[in-house]
């Protein structure tokens, strides 16, 4: 009898051991991520909050990067006078539609403010009522939804202070002109180039002459040889 119950007493027994060991690896699992969870720095928020690199926005589907870039490549045009006044603001327009998109599905994005303040700045630029406006019309937005940056600053300044009067601007460069080639001759009909007097025919050459410096004093010319 004794020896029948001793091994159901021991699988009892080594049953026990198992579920305490294993409700204590479960336990352990679950306080695993507390205990070493930390809080994020600063640069991972603001990594956790941007818009990825491979995003795109608006109608034209413009990434992050692209957006930047373009504000800035048609500044450089504007400076170089490459580009009119109506074509900059269309372009610049579809950059604003593309960039408020970005702040639709990102708003806590920290290049925003940047982007924006870079825009008012390249309509600022333009020298027309119209993109007066709309440089206006940047510079409230940045003050409403970035107030405590350095480019909510910046705009509230520049809303206090007023634009600068408009000035003429230089006239727009001209489109380069194609390198000209050598242009083929017109062909006539006698084969002879016009305004060009005929050469003169192989058979009628004259003999050379003698220049008179090269005869010496005095000298005669021989005589010709009499035929036999």
């Amino acid at each position: 009898m004794r020896k029948g119950l001793l091994p159901v007493v021991l699988l009892f027994t080594a049953n026990c051991v198992v579920g305490q060991f294993g409700s204590a690896a479960v336990a352990a699992a679950g306080a695993t991520p507390a205990s070493t969870a930390r809080p994020l720095t600063e640069r991972e928020k603001k990594l956790a909050a941007s818009a990825p690199a491979d995003v795109y926005f608006g109608a034209q589907g413009m990434s992050p990067l692209s957006i930047r870039s373009t504000i800035g490549f048609l500044g450089r045009q504007y400076h170089y006078r490459t580009i009119s006044d109506r074509d900059l603001l269309r372009k610049a327009l579809i950059t604003e539609d593309a960039l408020r998109s970005w702040r639709t599905k990102y708003p806590n994005d920290p290049w925003l403010a940047p982007t924006f303040f870079h825009l008012e700045q390249l309509y600022q630029a333009v020298q027309t009522q119209e993109a007066r406006k709309h440089a206006t019309a940047i510079l409230k937005d940045v003050v409403a939804n970035y107030p405590d940056t350095k480019q909510g600053h910046l705009s509230r300044s520049r809303l206090a202070a007023g634009f600068p009067p408009l000035v003429p601007e230089t006239p727009l460069l001209a489109s380069p002109l194609p390198a000209a080639g050598p242009s083929p001759s017109p062909s006539t009909s006698g084969g002879e180039s016009p305004g060009l007097e005929p050469s003169p025919a192989a058979g009628a050459s004259a003999a050379p002459s003698v220049p008179p410096s090269s005869a010496s004093p005095g000298s005669s010319p021989a005589p010709a040889a009499s035929p036999e």
